[in-house]
């Protein structure tokens, strides 16, 4: 009975994060309610409320389920026994642009992303959340590529510290430019070439202008 009913529970929230997905990607997370949700998951607000304290929470674990492909990839990269970190690196920022380009509810995230410093009211907390989960990815982002350097795939003297910055810059930016062209470039075609781009940069170091 114990095991039914964790079961049933593990369900339920299970359902409540599908139907948030759902209506997200449909209205927004702004103009989605409690009750959207609770409708599309067929379930009372008081069962909503036993699994998440609000939409906030709720986001949280959302946001934290689907970037577990790219958490993955980023252990094996700063893996100090991963033979090759720069590879795993190269399959992160694959995988990431891949999200963003097929997957709409990944384009309403990373646009709140992007835009995290201007949102207010209820978002404005998720927009909290963001810039912390921002900052840990970049801490990562250095960690990986210390871990590249010490391995000798990336110069000895290459600025982590620069470099994850320029790094971060690039992509963001990169996913920026593609949602202000209107999706102009065929983001799935080029992204090979645009991230092997990157990794040259990484690859040739910055002495010959420091």
């Amino acid at each position: 009975m114990v095991r039914r009913t964790k079961e049933e529970a593990l369900e339920t929230r299970n359902s409540l994060m599908a139907a948030a997905l759902e209506q997200f990607c449909e209205k927004g997370i702004a103009r989605t309610t409690l009750s959207d949700i609770a409708t599309a998951a067929g379930v009372t607000r008081g069962a909503f409320y036993w699994h998440f304290k609000n939409k906030v929470e709720l986001f949280e674990a959302l946001w934290a389920q689907l970037r577990n492909p790219l958490d993955e990839l980023a252990e094996l990269s700063e893996n100090p026994q991963e033979p090759q970190p720069v590879e795993k690196l190269r399959e992160l920022i694959m995988l990431l642009l891949q999200m963003v380009v097929s997957d709409p509810v990944h384009q309403h995230i990373f646009r709140l992303m992007i835009n995290r410093n201007e949102l207010d009211g209820e978002l404005r907390e998720i927009g909290a959340h963001m810039q912390l989960m921002h900052g840990q990815f970049r801490a990562r982002t250095a960690r990986i590529l210390t871990n590249a350097v010490n391995q000798g795939q990336l110069p000895a003297d290459l600025p982590v510290e620069l470099a994850t910055f320029m790094l971060h810059s690039m992509v963001d930016g990169l996913i920026a430019n593609w949602f202000a062209d209107d999706n102009e470039v065929d983001m799935q075609a080029e992204a090979p070439v645009i991230v092997d781009a990157i990794l040259v940069m990484l690859r040739q170091g910055f002495g010959a202008s420091r």
